[in-house]
């Protein structure tokens, strides 16, 4: 019997606890509703317009291709030669320039997605074609991102990527 109570008050505890914790905060999104592109931060926009990887390599990252922001930032502790520096520079700008380019249209195509909804002009058919065009665009920006990673690493001995691994926090 002393069981069955204990049960039922841990029960009861924690069913008032979510009760509670869902009076605390009405709505996940509470405050976005002021953002000028509602479906992006102040971080996202900045993110995208300045060419920022925001996570969209972290397949290469995290499975030994360096990024070449990174690279060229522990260029000293692995060594690297002038030609491996050079090629990673130009790797770094290439994809940063598109990444710039890239990002400023996918703000576009988020901002044209918010006032579609903001005026109630969306359509089904506007629906799909601008989300078809922004997962085309996300697409390509994260392609720029993993290529430069893919190339980076070519030009790595595997001892430059078991130490840059070890520098960025990847191994056990």
């Amino acid at each position: 019997m002393q069981k069955a109570a204990f049960f039922i008050l841990a029960a009861g505890l924690l069913f008032s606890g979510n009760v509670l914790a869902q009076h605390q905060h009405p709505a996940p999104y509470a405050g976005e509703q002021s953002r000028s592109i509602k479906a992006l931060s102040a971080a996202d926009v900045d993110g995208y317009l300045n060419g920022r990887g925001m996570g969209l390599a972290k397949a290469a990252e995290l499975n030994g291709y360096p990024g070449p922001m990174h690279a060229l930032e522990l260029g000293e502790k692995l060594k690297l030669t002038a030609n491996q520096k050079a090629d990673i520079q130009q790797f770094f700008d290439r994809m940063h320039e598109e990444a710039v380019r890239l990002g400023k249209q996918v703000v576009e195509k988020e901002t044209s997605l918010d006032r579609q909804f903001a005026t109630r002009e969306v359509t089904p058919g506007s629906l799909e074609k601008t989300l078809a065009e922004l997962a085309d665009l996300q697409a390509r920006l994260r392609q720029t991102h993993l290529q430069a990673h893919l190339a980076t690493r070519r030009v790595l001995s595997d001892e430059q990527v078991t130490a840059y691994n070890q520098l960025r926090g990847y191994t056990k």
